[in-house]
């Protein structure tokens, strides 16, 4: 099954900037893929637009079910998004709350909620944390909370901008070894290639909203004059 299909998607901002310009896609179900490309280049709004948070035009359908204001609250379920900032997604007292909100407007249950919780802050290396308060964690735990507050939610694909950014070594080798063993269908948006060639399979180049590469991590990341021509470097490994 496709988890993504986009065809002639296109996004523009209220003040006329085209972010995306066409973009024809597919993502298959299982798959990790990574979106790169310099700074604007429209990574983090093609994610937007998974989770529905942004609407653009032409056709976008998640796991075969079109984006629209009809199946909004389906494609919300269905679609984690984890901010690259994580103070954009926790604002309860507690981590307990933070990550029980998404599973609280679902409509589950108290029990239901509880074991969400402890699955979800288990899956990320937090077990313990329900009572403490976002405010005083570090910047890496509350990053690993944010990305708890997804999957409490089980979505079957899980969309990441910029998951290792300003971390330290620890917590950077935590997330990478989580992507590694999630089943689920992740897409992410990263400067940090070498953790995209730890986790990804698959890359697809965005540069002025349009796709210009796609294709393996790794032929993609050996690629020096792709890299430069689009304002990238070379992982470090595959720097002489």
């Amino acid at each position: 099954m496709l988890a993504v299909r986009a065809q002639n998607l296109t996004y523009q901002y209220p003040d006329g900037t085209t972010a995306l310009n066409g973009v024809q896609l597919e993502i298959r179900e299982g798959e990790k893929v990574a979106v790169i490309g310099p700074n604007g280049s429209g990574k983090s709004t093609l994610l937007t637009l998974f989770n529905g948070v942004r609407k653009g035009e032409g056709t976008l359908q998640i796991f075969g079910h079109k984006v629209n204001k009809k199946n909004i609250r389906m494609i919300k379920k269905m679609v984690g998004l984890v901010f690259q900032n994580p103070d954009d997604q926790l604002f309860c007292p507690t981590i307990f709350e933070d990550v029980s909100f998404g599973p609280l407007n679902l409509g589950f249950d108290e029990a239901e909620i509880r074991e969400k919780v402890k699955a979800a802050l288990d899956d990320v290396g937090l077990n313990g944390y329900e009572t403490r308060s976002s405010f005083h964690l570090s910047f890496g735990e509350r990053k690993l909370a944010s990305i708890a507050t997804v999957l409490a939610m089980d979505p079957d694909l899980i969309a990441m901008d910029e998951p290792t950014s300003n971390l330290d070594l620890a917590h950077r080798r935590r997330i990478i070894q989580w992507i590694q063993q999630n089943p689920n269908t992740i897409v992410l948006t990263s400067h940090d290639l070498d953790m995209i060639l730890e986790t990804c399979q698959r890359i697809i180049l965005l540069n002025r909203g349009r796709i210009v590469a796609d294709d393996t991590a790794d032929t993609i990341l050996r690629d020096q004059s792709l890299l430069e021509a689009n304002d990238l470097e070379l992982p470090v490994r595959f720097q002489i």
